[in-house]
Order: C-alpha cells, then structure tokens, then sequence
C-alpha cells in the first residue's frame, strides 16, 4: 500500500503544520526514538515496565484506537452517533473530513479508496447500512 505524503515541499504555515502531520515523518520519528527500547519489528509496542517494547495485542491496539476517537469527541463536546469501534474509524474519519467539507478526491486518496468505497462508509456511518 502506498499512502500520500503532506505537503512535502510546504508553502505556509498551515501547509507546515499538516506536514507535521505525515504518517511518513511520523513513523520515522517513532522508530528513530523508539530504536533502543524495541524488541519487536511491530509499529505498535508496549510501555509499560513488564512489557516494555514488546508488540502490543490487536485487543489492546483497537482499545486504544477507541478510546482516543471517543476522548477526542468529548474534548470537542460533541456526541457520538454509534459507539467507538476500532473498525470503524475509516467511517468516522472519512465522515468528518467530507463534513469538513473536504474535496471528495483527496478523501479518498487519503484513505486509499474509490469513489465508490466512500460512498458505502458514509453511507454506513450515517445511516448505520
């Protein structure tokens, strides 16, 4: 899979701030600070003392996974439709950037999808098809 790069080559403030952004820059960043810890060749490791740098389980990555989506909706005061579910955030991502009013092109670049893949998430979000 091969997923855009932000704004590589930024203009402004705004286009930087996204660049901080890059799911690229950031792994990096990860792995780079994460190297002296990391006992596993996973992205996703524990912290904690016992476990620390070992891979974390899919339970544990989907729990996280739904508990930031649903701490973010309560910071912002705004209610969740459906609960939080870690297979779910392709829906509620791609429903909150074309609510955001975001060209249907670039959503759909991001998330790697056709035309016709959104349509059924949004759809599927909003309505719960």
């Amino acid at each position: 899979m091969e997923l855009p790069v932000f704004f590589p080559n930024f203009q402004n403030k705004g286009e930087y701030s996204l660049h901080l952004l890059d799911i690229h820059r950031q792994l990096h960043f990860c792995l780079y600070r994460t190297a002296e810890i990391r006992k596993s060749d996973q992205e996703f490791m524990s912290y904690s003392d016992i476990r620390k740098g070992l891979s974390v389980s899919k339970v544990t990555l989907s729990k996280w996974l739904s508990q930031c989506i649903s701490f973010i909706y309560s910071s912002k005061n705004k209610p969740l439709t459906t609960p939080v579910k870690a297979h779910s955030t392709r829906a509620i991502a791609t429903s909150a950037a074309f609510q955001a009013r975001l060209p249907l092109d670039n959503i759909c670049a991001a998330a790697t999808w056709a035309k016709t893949s959104y349509l059924y998430y949004s759809l599927q979000s909003r309505f719960g098809l």
